[in-house]
């Protein structure tokens, strides 16, 4: 006979479980609002059931009573596919919003289109020498020239200060997100330890994973890393497909201070103690990297170029006029713009805001790319040498455009053994084209921008002289160059004539269409930022929702739950009260005969 007080413990152990069920519920019901919290479920199990024993066996079989229920485990209500999509999408998400930010940023420091921009003062530059075509002796012609001469240098360097100030500005930023990566990865490693030694122990440690996978989102959007989890319980976090946390261990990247070409500094991301850069990056750190290292340094290559050529060829077509008084006459000082020329060290031109300092490879010789030391013409003469005798490297006048000449026999490689520096990409010598038989020439893919715009300005001279401005053609008299006179204005004309010029050095485009060019191009990438952006936004949305009903607190299910497992509570008590009136009589009226 079975003993009468199994069915008691039967109903004791429903009493437990459905009482645990009641606290994971109330645990789901107040965290509803917790940022990151996973609902939790009481996974409900029948016990072994009892066939008796010895006599107490039937002698037919088939009569197994169960023996109750028991809670087998808690768990956490998850999908791995699901927060591994998201992450992915979180991290694309941040990184296009980040890009859309910077662009955006990008766009109204250029200010365009507006009467403040360079656009409105490129026009107002060169109509001020149609204006003074019109009089060209006229002192307030002049004077007006200088202040548009000025405004318009002005425009260029406050655009370039800006866009390189913009650039350190995403420097800091990365600076702070490096530092907030490692804190979490300490932060991830340490839970990791936790939960490995709870899941040694057969527990189920669901606050601790929950801790962690919100650390998880949040490295994955800071850096776009892999995660996967392991069978210890722990997770191992990827960042360019090197491992940022493996287990307890969390590795460190470090944002090294690099000098740039400009004597300014950047950081460069790598993984410390110094065993190699870091790749692939995404999320907010590959965003900010990508404006830093590509979209900011590629507006402030253009806007050098486009401040390189006019600088160039309104230096070169005023150099060709006279001005009045003693500039009649005089054939020095012939600049209108300050220029920085081939002889100017590298760091001083527009090269230097894109130029790191290290070496190329011509042939068999290895040339040092010294920024703060040397000029274009040392560098050129250096490639001259390598190339051999006979040899020629200079800037074409009017493309702007580095050509090396040299004989075809022996053909020395250019820079396929190597540029640290990356000078010969910046001055189009990898990717030129190359043509000839017995000599070669070598042309740059592109311009090389010799003047910095955030150092433009006037010449000293037409600064301090507006006699300096040399409006007038000029004639050749007794072997000596002086004024056509105070009233020709053909070199005003030839000047403002610039305006509408295809320049070869700007890809055959004008002065205004190569800035619009750029404008556009600046549009087109705030818009496919911002289309990116909203497309990521709507997927990230989706697959939140896909998680929430999953993983999300519902309170009107959690209510039902516990109106459930209330009842199942109230039933198991109240077979317990039946069980023990049974009980009572047999153990209070059985065996007391005659009363």
């Amino acid at each position: 006979m079975r003993s009468s007080f199994m069915g008691l413990t039967t109903l004791l152990r429903a009493l437990q479980a459905q009482q645990t069920a009641l606290d994971v519920t109330n645990q789901n019901i107040a965290n509803a609002n917790t940022d990151g919290y996973t609902r939790q479920e009481a996974k409900l199990v029948q016990t072994a059931p009892f066939a008796g024993t010895g006599n107490n066996r039937p002698s037919g079989g088939g009569l197994m009573l169960g023996t109750g229920v028991m809670v087998q485990e808690i768990t956490r209500q998850r999908d791995a596919y699901v927060d591994q999509q998201l992450r992915t999408q979180i991290a694309s998400q941040q990184k296009a919003q980040i890009l859309t930010d910077g662009v955006q940023q990008v766009e109204v420091i250029f200010n365009e289109p507006s009467n403040y921009g360079l656009s409105s003062q490129m026009a107002r530059f060169f109509n001020a020498w149609s204006e003074l075509s019109n009089n060209p002796g006229s002192a307030t012609a002049r004077t007006q020239l200088q202040a548009q001469g000025q405004a318009l240098a002005s425009g260029f360097r406050d655009v370039s200060q800006q866009l390189d100030q913009y650039r350190s500005d995403q420097d800091s930023q990365i600076m702070s997100v490096v530092a907030e990566v490692n804190d979490v990865a300490t932060r991830i490693a340490d839970l990791n330890l936790q939960i490995r030694k709870s899941v040694g122990n057969g527990d189920k440690p669901n606050d601790l994973m929950d801790a962690r996978d919100r650390l998880v989102d949040q490295i994955t959007k800071l850096t776009g890393a892999t995660t996967r989890e392991d069978t210890d319980g722990s997770t191992t976090v990827s960042l360019g497909g090197r491992i940022l946390v493996n287990g307890a261990r969390a590795n460190s990247i470090t944002a090294e201070l690099t000098p740039l070409a400009s004597g300014k500094t950047s950081h460069t991301l790598t993984w410390w103690p110094g065993s190699g850069n870091v790749d692939g990056s995404g999320g907010t750190l590959g965003g900010l990297l990508q404006m830093r290292d590509t979209i900011i340094p590629e507006k402030l290559t253009k806007i050098n170029l486009l401040a390189s050529t006019i600088v160039t060829q309104v230096n070169a077509q005023h150099a060709r006029g006279m001005g009045l008084g003693v500039y009649a006459a005089m054939t020095t000082g012939t600049d209108f713009f300050e220029t920085q020329r081939s002889i100017t060290t590298l760091q001083a031109t527009g090269l230097g805001d894109v130029l790191t300092a290290g070496s190329i490879t011509i042939g068999s010789a290895q040339i040092n790319i010294s920024p703060s030391t040397k000029s274009l013409n040392d560098v050129l003469t250096e490639i001259a040498t390598a190339l051999g005798t006979g040899s020629t490297a200079s800037i074409d006048d009017a493309t702007g455009r580095i050509v090396l000449t040299y004989a075809s026999a022996g053909s020395p490689t250019i820079g396929t053994n190597g540029d640290s520096s990356n000078f010969l990409q910046i001055v189009g010598l990898r990717g030129g084209s190359t043509t000839g038989t017995g000599t070669l020439t070598t042309t740059g893919a592109v311009a090389v921008p010799l003047v910095r715009a955030s150092s433009m300005s006037l010449s000293p001279t037409v600064a301090s002289d507006t006699q300096a401005i040399r409006a007038s053609g000029r004639t050749l008299r007794a072997g000596v160059y002086v004024s056509a006179g105070t009233g020709d204005n053909s070199n005003s004309l030839a000047i403002n004539a610039l305006s509408t010029t295809q320049m070869a050095a700007l890809g055959s485009s004008t002065f205004d269409d190569y800035y619009a060019s750029m404008i556009g191009e600046l549009g087109v990438q705030s818009r496919q930022s911002l289309d990116m952006a909203t497309t990521q936004k709507a997927l990230v949305d989706h697959l939140t929702t896909r998680r929430e009903s999953n993983s999300g607190v519902n309170l009107d299910e959690e209510a039902a739950q516990l109106i459930r497992f209330q009842r199942a509570y109230q039933a198991a008590a109240r077979g317990i009260t039946a069980l023990d009136d049974l009980l009572m009589t047999v153990i209070d009226r059985m065996g007391r005969v005659g009363l």
